[in-house]
């Protein structure tokens, strides 16, 4: 290791060329910020010397759990040889796995943790002093840090708490009764062992992104935590239905069943299927423009201009979008290509569409615009982008009935569905 130093004075001009993007004339402080944009102040007249170090190798902790309670974790910790001692801490695995940055999981345990800093190697080593919950999916995570106290390198090893011993072989058998273009159907019945279970459905692989993604927000600490907080509780033999699903999707539902004392059995997991919907040749939609009325908008009548939009038996999914024609003309290709997408993110609700619809639209009078649609096929073969323009009427007519506007496909925190977010409600244009 090589280590010099070099006067406040001599280093000032330097430091503020790497760190200033606009030169700051008499700086009084000194500010560093690390790759997860936290920042650091120091006041320079109390700064009297700049050092810079080089240190080799490794500076991490690497760490090995051998056994859980709710009360404590046995484990192995081995310092690098350039690990002078570490911090040490556990915490959710659903939290631990969206810590993937370095320096965003050093400011995470060191702003939002209880920690242990130790000094030494351990071999069978105890952590205590948390509280643990039965069946409880962790992450034990170690940040090393070096001769000098920089928190370098972070470490860490998933492990479950044992779940609470079950009385019986709780378990539910899962019949498909029904499925649809948008819904499905299942009868669930348990066994003499289940006082009561939960189910909660979503597309495949949609429940586990969710753990991952909102387990912190929810203080999740299993899968089973949230089965039982997203899922609907039912008892006996019961049968549920999931509407406004989407055609040709696989979904799974999950299910998780307690015992006589309340604790959950593993929980089970069960797919279906939804019907399918379109071909594989090309996939159209039909745009009618309908009526122009003044229609309910929260409570204010206003303009709206209304649309029929009719896709063809090849069509899989469709999507649409209506713009004003000055709009259209600058952004014309970006609007196409926005059209003809997949959601920006996963379990994303009301972006596609899937059977005939008329909405409308608010549009001020003498409006010229443009009505677009596309769809796509079974093979997800987008088809063309079929456009109608129109110029709205100097005035609307009398008061409409209330207009049937998109739904979205499912609503966020509704019991048995798990969330999806986005693309719903009421449209406006713009200029």
């Amino acid at each position: 290791m090589k280590k010099f130093s070099i006067f406040l004075a001599s280093l000032l001009t330097g430091v503020a060329a790497i760190a200033q993007t606009q030169p700051v004339e008499n700086p009084n402080r000194l500010i560093m910020t690390d790759a997860a944009q936290t920042t650091k102040a120091y006041v320079l007249d109390r700064v009297t010397e700049l050092s810079f170090a080089r240190v080799e190798g490794d500076v991490k902790a690497e760490v090995q759990v051998l056994g859980a309670t709710t009360e404590s974790i046995k484990l192995n910790v081995q310092r690098s040889e350039a690990c002078m001692s570490f911090k040490i801490t556990a915490i959710p695995y659903a939290t631990a796995a969206q810590l993937t940055d370095p320096a965003a999981a050093i400011n995470y345990i060191n702003n939002r943790c209880e920690y242990a800093t130790c000094y030494e190697d351990f071999d069978g080593g105890m952590l205590s002093g948390m509280e643990l919950r039965a069946g409880g999916d962790y992450a034990v995570m170690t940040i090393g840090i070096d001769e000098y106290g920089a928190e370098v390198d972070v470490c860490s090893a998933r492990f479950s708490v044992p779940a609470a011993p079950v009385v019986g072989d709780p378990k539910v058998e899962c019949t498909l009764v029904d499925a649809q273009l948008e819904s499905f159907t299942v009868s669930f019945k348990p066994n003499s062992d289940v006082t009561s279970y939960y189910c909660v459905a979503g597309d495949k692989g949609s429940i586990e992104r969710q753990y991952i993604q909102f387990g912190p927000m929810f203080g999740f600490a299993s899968m089973a935590d949230l089965i039982r907080s997203w899922g609907v509780e039912r008892q006996g033999d019961t049968e549920n239905t999931w509407k406004n699903m989407a055609p040709n999707t696989e979904y799974e539902v999950f299910v998780l069943a307690l015992d006589a004392n309340g604790n959950p059995a593993p929980y089970q997991v069960f797919n279906c299927t939804t019907l399918s919907l379109g071909g594989d040749g090309e996939a159209k939609v039909t745009i009618t423009p309908g009526d122009y009325k003044l229609t309910d908008w929260g409570g204010q009548m206003l303009p709206s201009q209304f649309f029929t939009f009719t896709p063809n038996d090849q069509a899989a999914s469709y999507r649409f979008g209506v713009y004003t024609k000055e709009q259209y003309d600058k952004e014309r290709e970006e609007i196409r290509a926005q059209l003809c997408s997949e959601p920006p993110v996963p379990d994303m609700a009301n972006w596609f569409f899937y059977t005939g619809l008329t909405t409308d639209f608010q549009v001020n009078p003498n409006t010229a615009i443009v009505a677009i649609a596309a769809a796509k096929n079974i093979k997800g073969e987008w088809g063309p982008v079929t456009e109608v323009e129109l110029t709205t009427p100097a005035e609307a007519a009398a008061k409409a009935p209330a207009a049937k506007r998109p739904v979205p496909q499912r609503r966020a925190f509704r019991p048995g569905y798990v969330p999806s977010f986005g693309m719903g409600g009421k449209v406006s244009l713009t200029h």
